[in-house]
């Protein structure tokens, strides 16, 4: 859960907050959106917050940070990185691709769709579940 939380608060830190702010799954589903910095599911209930570079859990407990293009835990270790559409683990190694509204793993296959999102944003997405 707290992986979940994480990734779909990352996902839409810095983004407009738009209705238009939808990840969704690889047959066109929403499975999450954010509403005036609450992250919350499909089904509408508050999952996580977005606090500045911090992501909270929905009990208000940090799980996790953004910095710099680095994916850190909530104790700071670097766990993935983000470059240029790319999204890497912690060794470097490329796990996947985020573009044209388009999530795909590291065969080019598409698994997922995001709409009104950063790519950046999306790429945390992919890290934590797909991979």
């Amino acid at each position: 859960m707290k992986k979940i939380i994480f990734l779909l608060s990352v996902s839409f830190a810095l983004a407009d907050i738009a209705g238009a702010q939808k990840l969704k799954s690889a047959t066109g589903n929403t499975i999450g959106f954010i509403e005036n910095g609450k992250v919350k599911s499909s089904k509408g209930n508050t999952i996580g917050y977005i606090e500045e570079d911090r992501i909270k859990n929905s009990t208000g407990n940090t799980i996790g940070f953004y910095k710099d293009g680095r994916i850190q835990n909530s104790k700071g270790n670097t766990i993935g990185f983000y470059k240029e559409g790319r999204v890497q683990n912690s060794n470097g190694n490329t796990i996947g691709f985020v573009a044209n509204g388009r999530v795909k793993n590291s065969k080019g296959n598409t698994i997922g769709l995001y709409e009104g999102v950063a790519e950046f944003h999306v790429s945390l997405y992919f890290f934590f579940f797909f991979h």
